[in-house]
């Protein structure tokens, strides 16, 4: 071993079959958790109609999921490199833990300047929510990496399929909750106290949800518990330490530009990301279009983010049973196609009505595209016995210019050529995305079975 004091690869083995059902059900209880928290500052339906009630420019509005997206991939290759150097330490845990905590102080200020300007200064109450989210967002992304390979030692890839499904399925529920309540409370409270309200309940549960994180079980140092699925069962001590050393140790740079041009999968999963990206412009104006052409309230708002975890949710128990038989991949195209079909029905919607269904068909749609986001970097960095914190960071990375752009393109289309033309857009984007996963359907190594 490399050195005195590391711990046996048969120990290890030991630690992680002894922990693997707590740290399962813990990071399901997590899930749930923080998406109870999360829906309550929704950036995809209750942030939006906040913006719309301050100000009459949709670019403003698209600019909510920009740096939401921004905030959480941009710093995500920083935050794969420090969580590389906490995992030779057995430290990712505390690490996630101390950045988390300070990423959620800033969300302070949007819940006091609501309370005090409300709608007398928009610019102010504008700035404070922007950056607040931002900044808090900037400490997710750096502790995503961290989190996703603690995931990954963890839990075993023969079980990832169920565990997103079980994971996903919790934080809809969570969601829809939570949904629920931030309705009540926008039509029970006059403006802004019923925004202020959601924010103050969505800040603390995602600050609550530390707590349960922390209850997880770290796995010793460059844990290669799981290493003997990823490398034919191998029995040699020392394939299965070089493994774990290289997925603890990766050359950074070196492995940033080996991995975009060697991995045929990894270019063609970023370029269906890249392509559902695009297409991410029409869901950020659903809720700003509901407002702004059909008249929607403030109560409708949260009826659309309950509508669309409603369905995420029973389409991650659903994603989750075709993933463990067909492989993750098939969901890309799954996934587009349901999205495409929410564009389509929103340009003609006549009422509020029918956006149930398009809110109902994009959750479906995300939900099936979120879990192959979350699962299938992790299967590639194990394939190619590289880091998984940098394969979550560099896909993540990758992707930003593509979402930063795409709602801030959105809100000059739509000004432009109105909400038809977003749609449009969009719908050509997930198609060609949808193609894309059909190739990575023949092309990936874990094609259907």
């Amino acid at each position: 071993m490399s050195s005195p004091d590391a711990v046996p690869e048969v120990s290890r083995s030991a630690i992680a079959a002894r922990d693997a059902a707590w740290n399962f059900w813990w990071l399901v209880i997590d899930g749930f958790v923080f998406s109870f928290g999360i829906t309550f500052i929704s950036p995809s339906s209750i942030l939006p109609v906040f913006v719309a009630r301050l100000t009459p420019l949709d670019i403003l509005a698209g600019a909510v999921p920009a740096i939401d997206f921004v905030g959480l991939a941009l710093p995500q290759l920083i935050g794969a490199r420090w969580a590389a150097r906490a995992a030779r330490a057995g430290g990712r845990k505390r690490f996630v833990l101390i950045v988390a905590t300070l990423g959620r102080i800033p969300m302070l200020a949007p819940i006091a300047a609501t309370a005090i300007w409300g709608d007398r200064e928009p610019g102010i109450v504008l700035a404070s929510l922007l950056i607040g989210l931002g900044l808090f967002r900037v400490s997710e992304g750096l502790v995503l990496p961290a989190y996703f390979d603690i995931v990954g030692a963890v839990v075993d890839p023969r079980r990832r399929a169920r565990y997103f499904a079980f994971q996903q399925a919790s934080g809809a529920i969570g969601g829809v909750v939570s949904a629920f309540g931030a309705r009540w409370l926008l039509a029970a409270l006059p403006f802004p106290w019923g925004f202020v309200a959601c924010f103050a309940l969505g800040t603390f549960f995602v600050t609550f949800v530390l707590v349960v994180f922390a209850q997880v079980r770290e796995p010793p140092p460059d844990d290669v518990a799981w290493a003997e699925v990823a490398v034919a069962q191998s029995t040699d001590d020392q394939a299965h330490e070089a493994f774990g050393d290289a997925l603890a140790r990766p050359k950074w740079w070196r492995d940033v530009l080996a991995l975009v041009t060697d991995d045929d999968g990894f270019r063609l999963l970023f370029a269906g990301r890249a392509l559902a990206a695009v297409a991410s412009m029409a869901p950020a104006y659903y809720a700003v279009a509901a407002v702004r052409r059909l008249e929607a309230t403030d109560a409708d708002g949260a009826t659309f983010g309950a509508v669309m975890l409603g369905s995420a949710l029973f389409g991650t128990l659903v994603w989750g049973e075709v993933a463990g038989r067909f492989r993750h991949p098939v969901l890309i195209p799954l996934g587009t196609a349901l999205g495409a079909a929410a564009a389509v029905v929103a340009s003609i919607a006549p009422d509020v009505t029918w956006l149930l269904g398009v809110f109902a068909a994009a959750g479906l749609g995300s939900s099936a595209l979120g879990m192959a986001d979350s699962a299938l970097p992790l299967a590639l960095a194990e394939r190619a016995q590289r880091s998984r914190a940098l394969y979550v960071a560099v896909y993540a990375t990758l992707t930003v210019p593509f979402a930063v752009l795409s709602p801030l393109a959105g809100g000059i289309l739509s000004g432009a050529y109105g909400y038809e033309a977003v749609n449009g857009v969009a719908v050509v984007a997930y198609c060609a995305a949808g193609v894309v996963g059909l190739r990575l359907m023949r092309l990936f190594p874990f094609q259907a079975r």
